[in-house]
């Protein structure tokens, strides 16, 4: 598979790129926001730096999490379906390993996992890249939200475009999910102190 059949390939796996992407921005964005909160409020002085890393490993684990779940999900539903066409072909179990339905499926299996995980490590680094870059930490903080927001809206709009509905509906769900989100983590990691 060439560079150009793989990137057609991963964009025709839209709903792990949604998946994915809103995944790594809004549960980063929790963790993230969090671990300012609590850093800000137990008056130790926590470099932002270290608030954006406890995020980026977030992101990571979350990343993985995500690639090996769809993985094992994936191949799950790959073999039930080759499993169904056997029967329906009235073939013995496993008759259709090493034919070209077989690795069409390992196929999508493999780019299932790659582009949720791949997603999820894209989104995370929204809500990160702030705390890394920026030593002030209410900056930060609203520098954060704002591209948390702003990705979302573009990610509603892919979404949109995708499923052929409301650009503005689609934008408008994925933010309330995000303000929901934003509100909890804040509550959350300034309850502490």
């Amino acid at each position: 598979m060439n560079i150009r059949e793989f990137i057609h390939e991963y964009f025709n796996m839209s709903r792990y790129i949604a998946l994915g992407t809103l995944d790594g921005i809004l549960a980063v964005m929790g963790i993230t926001i969090a671990a300012a909160g609590v850093a800000s409020a137990g008056g130790v002085a926590t470099p932002n730096y270290a608030i954006g890393l406890t995020g980026l490993s977030g992101g990571i684990a979350l990343a993985m999490s995500n690639a090996f779940g769809s993985f094992i999900g994936e191949r799950a539903e790959e073999t039930r379906t080759m499993r169904e066409l056997e029967h329906k072909m009235m073939l013995d179990e496993g008759k259709l390993e090493d034919t070209v339905i077989h690795s069409q499926a390992k196929k999508r299996v493999h780019m299932s996992m790659f582009t949720h995980g791949f997603s999820s490590f894209i989104g995370s680094f929204v809500p990160v890249l702030p705390f890394l870059l920026i030593g002030d930490r209410t900056t930060a903080i609203i520098t954060t939200v704002t591209l948390c927001f702003v990705a979302l809206v573009l990610l509603g709009v892919y979404l949109g475009k995708v499923s052929r509905s409301s650009l503005l509906r689609t934008s408008v769900e994925i933010m309330a999910i995000g303000v929901a989100i934003s509100v909890v983590s804040f509550l959350i990691g300034g309850s502490h102190g």
